[in-house]
């Protein structure tokens, strides 16, 4: 019955899944998500066990992109929770490709000097940030990674720290706001 409803097992490829597939993020996911998890050398294999959810499968896949990406364990676990998602920035996707430099240039703004601008952006939007070769990974909830994603591309496109982060605490000012009045 799960195999139809989901359409059989999600493999999923990984570089070094062995040593990023922890008996206790495999425990996790087997326990509380009702995924089977089939670490092999280069890949990882998701199948959705008679009792599980629909969205168990795309929660398992989140927890090891992001550990592919490069968050924590801890972090990756946090996405076992119902109000935490993860989304991925990929960075090629707003460089120019003709700019082999531009990359490191783009990177090194989003994490900042000793990593402060990359702190800053995660206490803002009580998010994690996880930058990796060509991609962001995010995760927090929905209206967070917005502001996180939405931040990042003002950035990208050039615009100051200051600015960015005038934008990022108006924010939070409004969505307090939303939240006080009850219309959140």
């Amino acid at each position: 019955m799960a195999n139809y409803y989901f359409g059989g097992p999600l493999e999923i490829p990984l570089e070094k899944a062995k040593v990023l597939i922890t008996e206790e993020v495999k425990n996790s996911i087997e326990g509380d998500l009702k995924v089977q998890v089939n670490v092999k050398d280069d890949s990882v294999v998701l199948t959705p066990m008679q009792d599980a959810n629909p969205d168990s499968v795309i929660k398992a896949r989140q927890i090891i992109q992001a550990l592919a990406l490069g968050f924590s364990r801890e972090d990756a676990l946090e996405l076992l929770s119902d109000d935490k998602y993860l989304d991925v920035v990929d960075l090629s996707d707003y460089i120019s490709k003709d700019k082999e430099n531009h990359l490191s240039r783009v990177k090194a703004i989003i994490i900042g000097e000793g990593g402060k601008v990359k702190r800053s952006l995660e206490e803002l939007t009580e998010t994690k940030i996880a930058v990796k070769d060509k991609a962001v990974g995010i995760i927090g909830n929905y209206d967070n990674i917005r502001a996180v994603r939405d931040a990042l591309i003002m950035l990208i496109n050039g615009k100051q720290h200051s600015t960015v982060y005038r934008w990022l605490q108006r924010w939070r000012r409004e969505l307090s706001l939303r939240r006080i009045e009850g219309n959140f």
